[in-house]
């Protein structure tokens, strides 16, 4: 294939995919908006994560990990990102009280610089091949369908703690014949 020709289909890759990290970044937001405290706090058991625990980690991977990666993948004199610990997340930047709408507005504040910066980078910086780091082999285009793939694991996770919380709300309460059993009398 010609270069013309693979270049106009990094430019429509490019939009496209960052067509859907905006789309899929909106759809997150739609997912937890209405959820009340006890909701987003809800697990199905002690060792899986909450709906606020699922978004407060994907805005500390953006915060710790891809933004800071991509801006290193674009600007030679940035430092690459540390090493990323869910653990260490969880015991140091965790913050359970923190509101929703807090964590989604600086999602969507990070996805905005991210989607600036793909939207600023030519054909070359996007396919740009880097090996120089703790990362391993990466290019903008893996960064950038790193974020979606990410996003989407946790929108999905997010959804299916919404599901059995809807589900819940709507399970009619048990029925008592002939006063409270074992209550007093």
């Amino acid at each position: 294939m010609a270069y013309g020709g693979l270049r106009m289909q990094t430019a429509t890759y490019r939009a496209e995919l960052s067509a859907r990290l905006r789309q899929v970044t909106d759809d997150i937001a739609w997912a937890v908006r209405g959820t009340i405290e006890d909701q987003a706090h809800y697990k199905p058991a002690d060792y899986e994560w909450s709906m606020h625990e699922h978004l407060s980690h994907l805005r500390d991977m953006e915060q710790e990990v891809y933004l800071p990666l991509l801006r290193w993948a674009t600007v030679p004199e940035m430092l690459d990102p540390l090493d990323y610990s869910r653990r260490d997340w969880h015991n140091f930047r965790y913050k359970p009280m923190e509101p929703l709408a807090s964590i989604v507005g600086d999602i969507q504040r990070i996805r905005d610089e991210e989607l600036a910066i793909f939207r600023d980078m030519n054909d070359v910086t996007w396919m740009r091949y880097r090996n120089d780091t703790r990362w391993g082999p990466l290019t903008c285009q893996w960064i950038a369908e790193l974020i979606y793939r990410h996003a989407l694991d946790h929108l999905q996770g997010m959804m299916a703690l919404k599901q059995d919380v809807n589900l819940a709300t709507l399970q009619p309460p048990p029925i008592v014949v002939g006063g409270y059993i074992g209550g007093r009398t």
